[in-house]
This record gives C-alpha cells, structure tokens and sequence, in this order.
C-alpha cells in the first residue's frame, strides 16, 4: 500500500516536472510528448528527469526530455518501455525509426553487468521530421569496459586516431544513440573525466592529458573548476561536444555568458529544485564568442527528494 502511494507521488511529480518546463518555455503538448508521458508513467520505479533546451542564436527548442533510474544498476530495466515507445511512433507515423546500431547494441549487451542502465528521451525538433528518440547507455566506470567501448566505436563507424582511440577505450563512459522521424539516425561516444581523480572511478586518466594537450586554456580552466567534463565524438560531428557537468548552479556565470535566451533559460533553471546536475553543452569555438549563441543547457533532477 504505501508502496503504491510513494510509486504514485514519483509519477506525479516526473509529469510535473515536464509540464513546468514545458510552461516556462512555450512548449506545445504536442505528439509525441503525450507518448512519452504515457511511457514514464508506466515505469514503476524511480526515476531521474532531464529537461533540456538547445538554443540557436535566436530560435529556442525547449521540449526536449529524458529520463533514467534513479537506482545505481537498472540494465536492461527500461529496454521494454524504450522498444515500445519506438513502436508506437513508428506506428503512428508509418515511417521505420533506424534503430539498428542501438538494437545490436542492446541485444548484444543486454546480459552485462558492466552497463549501469539506460536513459529514454524524446527531442522535439522545429518540425516533426527532425524530432528524435534519444538513448543513452551508462557504462559502470569502476568496471573494465574496452569491450564495450570497441564495439560502440565499430557501430559508430568514424575514423579516430590511435592516440583517441585509446582514450575512448579507457574512458567512454556513456555511448548515446539519436534516432530522428525521418529515418536518419547517429552515434555519439562520450568519455568523461572528473576534474577531481578519482571522483568517477578509473575514468579520466586517459582522458583528462588528451584536454590539456588538444584543448584550449579556456576549456581547461573551466573543466578544473566543474564536477566533470564530457566530450561527444561521432562520426556525425565536424568538432567534438563539450558538456560541463556543474553541481552547483551557481558556479556556471562564473565561466559562461549567455545571450538573452540563455540568460532566461538560466534563471528558470536556477529557480527549481531537487537538481543533481546543471550540464552546459557547447563547441570548443562557441566558447571563444563573448557571448554563447549556440549551447544546451541541461539539468538533472530528482523524483526522492
């Protein structure tokens, strides 16, 4: 009984979540967020929600969502939602996702427990066509994950030098794969290191020297005072994807400096609570403008709190 309850106020509060951004940002509950609701309020356990805005000098994309088990190891937990949730679009589109390299992915990791767990999300582009399912797989980083991280590198299908092939063997830590309404879809290999050893696990020591010899002073400096630096390659990406992960809200004017609409998607964000991380994403030569006009940000939030 009171396992139903707690169950129930989770669900609540994941729809509340949504509903706030959407608000906040003009988002229209238009096809497929009312999917996607329907798909988070059947899983029955905790869950992190991520609400994100991607923004393009003026041209705003609020809706867009994820979310993930709050409970440290879930795989394969969500994959049965994740493929439903994929096949009731299709079906409701009459067009096939491209869900192939997630799908040998999964089926042929769906035993390992070297996985921590899976994200599902869903991107609302400026038209239906460029909208998006997103997944993301957390691999566990006190695990040995070359494997993995191989094959993840196989499917992506990219030419990386051996000195970055190394450090997304030792240090991927998060593979995520974007599968858009008109069929076309990639890959992104995330390494991450924490700018404090340790913090992650064994991660970082491949790929913290590959920053401070490839990238910027800006980069670096601002990844020493984060919690941890993501960096996105694909085969899809002319310049890698930066994402500084921020516990503190606060820290992030002390490093960044928005145009108008980020400057209002960040006094939303700084104005909610129960969030784990603030995640500002941006190119190497974005962080070179005075100010950004082309960025995500994103934040993390918890239903237990």
């Amino acid at each position: 009984m009171l396992q139903n309850i707690q169950n129930n106020r989770f669900k609540d509060r994941r729809l509340q979540y949504i509903r706030t951004h959407q608000e906040a940002f003009d988002v229209e509950p238009t096809f497929p967020l009312s999917l996607f609701e329907e798909l988070i309020v059947e899983i029955e356990s905790s869950l992190c929600v991520t609400p994100s805005c991607k923004v393009e000098g003026s041209r705003l994309l609020g809706g867009r969502f994820e979310v993930c088990p709050f409970q440290k190891k879930s795989w394969p937990q969500l994959l049965t939602h994740t493929f439903k949730f994929l096949d009731k679009i299709e079906n409701r589109l009459g067009v096939r996702i491209n869900r192939d390299s997630f799908e040998q992915f999964a089926g042929a990791y769906i035993g390992s427990g070297k996985i921590m767990d899976n994200t599902i999300g869903v991107h609302l582009g400026s038209k239906l066509e460029d909208s998006s399912v997103m997944m993301y797989i957390h691999f566990d980083t006190e695990q040995d994950c070359e494997e993995l991280a191989r094959t993840a590198i196989a499917l992506d299908g990219g030419h990386y030098s051996d000195e970055l092939t190394q450090v997304l063997i030792r240090d991927m830590t998060v593979i995520s794969f974007e599968l858009f309404f008109d069929g076309r879809s990639h890959m992104e290999l995330g390494p991450v290191a924490p700018a404090r050893p340790g913090e992650l696990g064994n991660r970082g020591k491949y790929l913290t020297p590959y920053i401070q010899k490839y990238f910027s002073q800006k980069v670096n400096s601002i990844f020493r005072e984060s919690y941890a630096l993501k960096i996105s390659f694909s085969k899809a990406y002319a310049t890698p994807v930066l994402g500084f992960y921020f516990k503190n809200i606060k820290d992030i004017p002390k490093y960044f400096r928005f145009n108008s609409l980020g400057d209002r998607i960040f006094g939303f964000y700084q104005s909610q609570s129960c969030i784990l991380y603030n995640v500002v994403v941006v190119t190497e030569p974005e962080l070179e403008n005075s100010r950004l006009e082309n960025f995500y940000l994103y934040y993390i939030r918890s239903e237990e709190c």
